[in-house]
C-alpha cells in the first residue's frame, strides 16, 4: 500500500503551535480544580497512577476504558467486555510489539505502516467499535484507545482535528504527522508544555493534540 504524505502539514502546524494562544489554551484545558470543574479531557492521563499505567502498558485495563470517557467516548458494554475478556490476550500480544518508550518522530516508518503491529491493533479497535454500534466514530475511538496505551507514539485524530488540519486527500495521518514534527515544531511544543506548567504525564504528542483541539473549538 502506497502511503501518501501531506508535505504542507508542518507549515500549518508551526503556525498554530507558535501562536501564544497555544499556551493559553493548554492552561485552560488543564486548569486544576474539583472533578466537576474544568475540562473533563484533563483526566485522560490521570486515571490510574503512573506506576499502574507502566505496569499495565502491555494490557488493557478497566482504567483505560474509564479514561476514554474523559474524551467523550463511552464504549458499549459488549465491546468493553471483549476488550477485557476474550480479545485481551491478542491485544496484549500486539501491544508487546509496539514501542512504548519511543516518540512518533523517532521511530522507523515501518512502525507506522499498515502492516505494523500498531496499525493492526488500530484496525482491530476500529472494527470492534464499529461492530459495537459506533459506525460514525469507530476510528476516533480506536485512535483514543491506542493513544492511551502509547501516548508518545500514537496521535489522536477526531472530527475537530480533522476539520482544522484539513489533511490532504489520501494522506496518512500518522506518517504525515511524523514528517511534520520537525525540530522547530517540537521546540515550540516543548516550550508551550513548559510555560503552561504541564506535568511529565502529558507527552509532547498529547500537548499537540490539546492545542489542535482547542484551536478547532475557537475556529469552529
Amino acid at each position: 500500500m502506497q502511503l501518501t504524505i501531506d508535505t504542507g502539514l508542518s507549515t500549518r502546524l508551526l503556525r498554530i503551535v507558535a501562536d501564544p494562544q497555544a499556551v493559553d489554551d493548554l492552561r485552560t484545558f488543564y486548569q486544576e480544580g474539583p472533578p466537576s470543574t474544568g475540562h473533563p479531557g484533563r483526566w485522560f492521563e490521570q486515571i490510574g497512577t503512573p506506576e499502574e499505567q507502566d505496569r499495565n502498558r502491555d494490557r488493557l485495563t478497566a482504567d483505560d476504558i474509564v479514561a476514554l470517557s474523559a474524551l467523550n467516548i463511552r464504549l458499549p458494554i459488549t465491546v468493553s467486555a471483549r476488550l477485557l475478556g476474550p480479545d485481551a490476550a491478542e491485544i496484549s500480544e500486539l501491544l508487546t510489539t509496539i514501542p512504548a518508550d519511543a516518540d512518533l518522530w523517532a521511530v522507523p516508518r515501518s512502525e507506522l505502516s499498515p502492516r505494523s503491529p500498531a496499525y493492526r491493533l488500530f484496525t482491530k479497535f476500529r472494527a470492534m467499535a464499529w461492530n459495537g454500534g459506533e459506525h460514525g466514530t469507530a476510528g476516533v475511538t480506536a485512535s483514543k484507545l491506542l493513544a492511551r496505551k502509547r501516548p508518545r507514539l500514537i496521535p489522536i485524530y477526531d472530527h475537530q482535528v480533522s476539520q482544522l488540519i484539513d489533511l490532504g486527500k489520501g494522506a496518512s495521518w500518522w506518517i504525515s504527522l511524523q514528517e511534520a514534527l520537525t525540530a522547530e515544531v517540537r521546540d515550540h511544543l516543548e516550550r508551550a508544555h513548559e510555560v503552561a506548567e504541564l506535568g511529565p504525564r502529558i507527552t509532547v504528542l498529547r500537548t499537540l493534540d490539546v492545542i489542535l483541539w482547542m484551536r478547532a473549538r475557537h475556529t469552529g
